[in-house]
């Protein structure tokens, strides 16, 4: 007599996975199957890892007990500590470092300017205030480094090298970020200078294998700046008002004349007691300008948050006494916050911001473009010679509010907003952030106008109208 026996819908499911999924186990006992997995007769697997829980997209590593791993990511994940890990180009583990953002305790914003005669290859200058964005559109993974993360260099076109700086301001980053990327764990300071000179070393070997290349560069990741200089380019850290040359605030990187020399390279760690780097080329250094008088000339507008225009006054300067162009300078200022020395933020978020409204002065330089309609005169000033009237004015209208700021409009200003009446004079509206949406208005100055206080007058700001001064007003 047939015996039947009644199985519950649990059971049922149970054999139903069973034989769904004992293909390959072809004459293979149930007793054996159900020792290898368990958990298909509602059993717990014998050998259930323990540690910490496996983030999403990790599958078992079968030679390596106790790890898994994510294609997607090439990550490997220890379950006893619960940390990550990568491996080098010899094949050996190393932990994952997770970039920390330091950006609640400090901020950078660097600019830069040139002087050139007409018909002369000018000295370049390349300036990267955020490398996780630029990262990010070169398809790399740059989580792993601290923010804030930026770049900022001088090329030196002097001597015949306008090709060389033109072909080395396009390539630094190139052979930089690809580098930074590759290694994705913590990086000690004799890396950072290491792969400095390297990416430096090869750029010179691809343009310019004979000569070499002319250059200053400081690489800012989290609270470090890394600083390297060739031929005879310096770099400079400064401190506040009255550090004397010999303060550990103010320090000097200077590269070596001859050009077949390695880069000078230094890896320092920013205190607050720093407000700011100056780059600039050999062309400056030998016009006679020690260094103390080069912090002096940057120092002041950069601790007003205005880096350009120090840059604009250095090389002023240097032309006064005998420097010869072409010429390029860079200036970053650093802000430290209150918050300074609490833990640094796993996440970065980004405050959205509010439309603003601002009043600009323009004054208009041979070559920048002019609007439709325009009866005006073509300019006949340089953008240097702009730049150094704008320079002139600026402490008088930053300094005397919006009267000043008035007046001056009114008297100089090359843009049909300075004719409205009153302390409407140079008045460009509401604007919202997105540069894209204000199509009437350039995008740097919009880009400007955003960074900038209630009352507060911005830097020089360069565009396709000309060189502006911007006042936000709301």
């Amino acid at each position: 007599m047939a015996h039947f026996s009644i199985l519950d819908s649990e059971e049922a499911k149970n054999i139903a996975v069973v034989h769904k999924t004992n293909q390959g186990y072809s004459g293979k006992d149930l007793w054996k199957l159900k020792q290898e997995r368990p958990e298909l007769f509602g059993g717990v697997a014998a050998s259930a890892p323990s540690g910490k829980p496996a983030p999403p997209g990790f599958e078992q590593v079968r030679e390596m007990p106790g790890w898994l791993y994510n294609r997607d990511k090439a990550l490997y994940f220890q379950r006893e500590s619960g940390l990550l890990y990568c491996r080098d180009a010899h094949n050996e583990l190393y932990e994952l470092h997770q970039g920390e953002d330091y950006g609640g305790a400090l901020t950078v914003r660097g600019d830069a300017a040139t002087v050139s005669t007409k018909g002369q290859a000018a000295s370049r200058n390349v300036i990267i205030n955020d490398l996780h964005r630029a990262a990010a559109s070169m398809k790399l993974d740059f989580s792993h480094h601290d923010s804030p993360a930026a770049m900022f260099a001088v090329y030196d076109a002097s001597a015949g090298r306008g090709e060389h700086a033109e072909a080395a301001a396009k390539g630094l980053h190139m052979q930089l970020l690809p580098r930074l990327a590759a290694w994705r764990g913590r990086w000690q300071n004799d890396r950072l200078q290491g792969v400095l000179a390297e990416s430096i070393a090869q750029l010179r070997q691809e343009i310019a294998p004979e000569r070499g290349v002319a250059l200053a560069v400081a690489l800012l990741l989290g609270g470090r700046l890394t600083m390297a200089a060739t031929g005879g380019a310096i770099c400079m850290i400064f401190g506040q008002v009255g550090q004397s040359d010999g303060n550990v605030d103010n320090l000097e990187v200077v590269g070596p004349d001859n050009d077949d020399a390695e880069a000078t390279t230094h890896c320092a760690v920013l205190e607050d007691s720093h407000l700011g780097a100056l780059l600039t080329v050999k062309g400056v250094r030998n016009s006679g300008l020690p260094p103390a008088r080069m912090r002096a000339l940057a120092r002041s507008h950069v601790m007003a948050d205005r880096p350009r225009a120090g840059c604009v006054a250095l090389l002023q300067e240097a032309r006064k006494v005998g420097g010869e162009p072409p010429l390029v300078a860079a200036a970053v200022r650093f802000s430290w916050s209150a918050s300074r020395g609490q833990e640094p933020k796993r996440q970065r978020t980004d405050a959205p911001l509010a439309k603003v409204r601002c009043r600009h002065l323009l004054l208009r330089y041979v070559g920048c473009q002019a609007l439709l309609g325009d009866r005006r005169k073509k300019p006949t000033r340089s953008l240097g010679d702009a730049e150094t009237q704008m320079l002139q004015i600026l402490p008088e209208i930053a300094n005397g509010g919006p009267a000043a700021f008035t007046a001056k409009c009114k008297e100089i200003s090359e843009c049909d907003t300075a004719m409205k009446s009153g302390d409407l004079a140079g008045d460009l509206g509401w604007l919202d952030r997105d540069p894209a949406k204000n199509r009437k208005v350039p995008a740097a100055v919009v880009r400007a106008a955003v960074l900038l206080a209630v009352g507060q007058v911005s830097d020089l700001v360069s565009s396709e109208r000309g060189i502006h001064v911007i006042l936000r007003t709301a």
